[in-house]
């Protein structure tokens, strides 16, 4: 199993030709059956536009490295058209709002964990009060771009750090029934239970994992590549509305509103 963090960031090795092909730079979703159809690489030729790894010809998903056959199996957008669709919809998982269809919110996706054929295993939520649990993803019911819809049963299962078994000894327990019996008989006694509370309080130390700058880096780097080049054609929202013309430059400006519009890759693949 890997989490996103895992692979993101990571070189792509050819077996056979014993040579780098760039960076791992993102994900590529398909909500519709909760995998991981293909892997955005970077290297560092954007101009020609983005480039594809499909899971299926990933030959291992190493500590080190994602290694492949040959550097065939990286291919542009027009060759794999079917993945068209799937970048276009942007669907990220990490950071969206987890709901019940009930209409409940649950928590937000902080890390999906994915098996070696792509599918999506589990989700890494966080609950409102900052406690870390897994979300399996059978109780998932639409991998949403904003929204992740869970069933309304779904009970996910806390991460129990590793020093809570010893936190409950049976010792305490047996010696505290004994001590109230000699007690004066001239008033009733009140049961007192604070003795027993003592043992069974649990501290929570749980902290979350480091983040993982490295997304962050090659989305800076891709960045400084973008700014100055010149738009292939017109760039809009979802609703109409303009972030680019055709020919138009690209600014920092320019970024920032494809990215809030979810139209980043898009424009990546439409420089000249």
């Amino acid at each position: 199993m890997k989490k996103s963090v895992e692979i993101i960031g990571q070189p792509v090795v050819s077996i056979t030709e014993g040579k780098e092909f760039g960076q791992v730079k993102d994900l590529v979703i398909n909500p519709s059956n909760g995998t991981v159809a293909a892997l955005v690489i970077d290297d560092g030729k954007w101009y020609l536009g983005a480039r594809l790894l499909p899971f299926a010809a990933i030959a291992g998903l190493g500590e080190n490295a994602v290694t492949i056959s040959n550097s065939a199996d990286i291919t542009g957008v027009a060759a794999q058209p079917e993945y068209e669709q799937l970048l276009e919809a942007d669907v990220k998982i990490i950071g969206t709002k987890v709901l019940t269809k009930g209409g409940k919110i649950k928590g937000k996706i902080n890390e999906i964990i994915i098996d070696p054929a792509g599918k999506i295993e589990a989700c890494e939520m966080e609950k409102a009060d900052g406690e870390i649990v897994s979300l399996p993803a059978q109780d998932v019911v639409t991998f949403g771009k904003a929204v992740l819809i869970v069933s309304d049963t779904s009970e996910p299962t806390s991460f129990v750090p590793a020093s809570t078994p010893q936190e409950s000894p049976a010792e305490p327990v047996q010696a505290e029934p004994q001590v109230v019996e000699p007690i004066a008989t001239e008033e009733p006694v009140p049961q007192v239970e604070i003795p027993e509370q003592q043992p069974v309080e649990i501290k929570e130390t749980q902290s979350q994992p480091p983040a993982d700058d490295s997304a962050k880096k090659f989305d800076d780097k891709h960045r400084k590549f973008l700014l100055g080049k010149k738009a292939a054609r017109r760039i809009e929202t979802d609703n109409g509305v303009l972030i680019v013309e055709q020919g138009g430059e690209i600014t920092e400006e320019v970024l920032q509103k494809a990215k809030l519009a979810g139209k980043f890759v898009e424009l990546s693949m439409n420089i000249q």
